[in-house]
Order: structure tokens, then sequence, then C-alpha cells
């Protein structure tokens, strides 16, 4: 081969190399920390997302709290981060932008053991207050209901508080300080009662049963009508004016026919801009 065929040769090579840099330079991991409410429901979106494509990798880590997405995100460490509620002004004061991603049921659940399907908001009470011990007194089998909840910083918690206006606890309730925790209890004592966000529920590796609450079943569509009482609303956020690609690509996704999919399957009503 001749100098001109060389260099030509070379030239090649180093166009598709350089275009293979530029491909990797673009490609960014998105890290997306924050509440454990939606870790799930948004690892399973971002399976698929990362199945589709490949310029960028979504990873949703386990919880840190929404304490940690404000932090993180506002500190410049992550880009995304992800909440249980929307931004509260002291929030918003750290130059943050917040994007729902939808509601859905905040349901009581029981262990897989339990055969008890319905209950009411007066008999919950109770139950946390340490007034019903068994299963038993709700026409289930003689047996100790183990009472779970989040400590009182818990987006679900608060929840709770606003629509039970005299909730108390016992010393009796177990206290999970991350989704994650709450969940590894609920598998492990097949007696157990907790509230939990509906999506998050697709994490337990035991056949967890939802209650009705005051007769109404915690559905999407009765999330969508409002007949059910207990809903929150989760979301994403990002620095105000700054959205990164990765972030920019996962979001059009979860607004897209196969996210808004992916989010009405685990029982999230979408309520995404442009969904």
């Amino acid at each position: 081969m001749n100098h001109d065929g060389i260099r030509k040769l070379l030239g090649g090579l180093l166009l598709v190399a350089g275009s293979c840099f530029a491909g990797m330079a673009s490609a960014e991991d998105l890290v997306v920390p924050g509440s454990g409410n939606s870790e799930f429901v948004l690892g399973e979106a971002a399976k698929v997302f990362n199945s589709r494509q490949s310029a960028h990798r979504v990873i949703v880590p386990p919880s840190s709290g929404m304490a940690g997405a404000v932090r993180d995100v506002s500190e410049g460490i992550a880009a995304l981060g992800r909440t249980g509620r929307p931004l509260r002004e002291a929030e918003l004061t750290k130059g943050l932008t917040y994007l729902p991603i939808g509601r859905e049921a905040v349901t009581v659940v029981a262990g897989a053991a339990v055969t008890v399907r319905h209950i009411s908001t007066e008999q919950l009470k109770a139950v946390f207050s340490g007034h019903i011990t068994r299963w038993s007194e709700l026409g289930g089998k003689p047996v100790p209901i183990r009472a779970i909840t989040k400590d009182s910083s818990d987006a679900i918690r608060s929840q709770l508080a606003t629509y039970f206006k005299d909730m108390t606890y016992s010393d009796s309730v177990r206290i999970a300080h991350f989704d994650t925790q709450l969940l590894e209890l609920l598998d492990r004592y097949p007696t157990s009662l907790a509230v939990m966000n509906r999506s998050a529920l697709g994490a337990c590796r035991t056949k967890v049963a939802t209650l009705s609450l005051d007769g109404v079943e915690p559905s999407l569509d009765n999330v969508a009508s409002g007949r059910y009482p207990l809903i929150m609303e989760f979301g994403l956020i990002h620095k105000t004016g700054t959205l990164s690609p990765a972030s920019k690509a996962f979001i059009e996704f979860l607004r897209s026919a196969d996210g808004v999919k992916i989010l009405r399957q685990h029982g999230v009503l979408p309520k995404l801009a442009g969904s």
C-alpha cells in the first residue's frame, strides 16, 4: 500500500475512533437518589428504559430518604432526585424544581398469613394505638398483630397525621426508618400490618395483601375518582433551569406510552405533563 493509501486508511480509522469517543462522552450514568416510596416503580421503569437505548443508564439506588434527594441535588451531587411529596417552601429556596410523577393509594397492607381483607379507619387507629392487638378482633385468626410504621419524618406518616387527626402510636409498634426495612419486616412477620404506598409493595417477596379502607378498595379507578381517601403524590426534583441529557431522556420515557403503562401497572395514576 502506498503512502496515500496508508494516510487515507489512518484518517478513516481516526474518524471512526473519534465518533466512538464522541458517543462515549455523551453517555451518562444517571443515579436518582432519594425517597423509598417510588424506589420500586422507578427501578422497574429504569430497567425498561436501559434496555431500550444505550446512550444513558439510569440507576435507582436504595432509599436515602427525601432529605437525601434534596441534599444531593441541591449540592450538585445528583442531577435528579426522587421525592415522596411536593417540595416545601424551604426546599424550593434551594433552587430546586419539582416534577410530579403521579398519585397512588396509601394502602393498609397485611402479612401473608392474614385472612382479613377489610378495615375501618377507627379499627386502624385502634391497632396503632395498641387498643386492638389480635387479628381475631378484626374477624381473622387468633394471632397477634405486628404493627409496623415509618418514623415521624416519613411522607406517608405525615399523610396519616393529616387524615387521622388523633392518630397515636403505642410503644409496641415497630419503627422502620426506610421503606426497605419496612418491607423486610412485612416479609419476615406474616401477621404484620403496615401502611405503605401501593407501588412499593411490588418489592415484597411474600404474598402480602392490601385491605379495603372503610369499604373502599385502593384501586387505580378509586384513586382517579377520588373515592379512596388516602392518596400520596411522588415526583422528581432537579436544579431549576438545569436538566441533564440523561434526566431529560428518562423523564421523556416516563411520559411516553410505555412509561405511563409501567406506572399504571403498579397502581400509579400518572401526573406527568404531556403523559
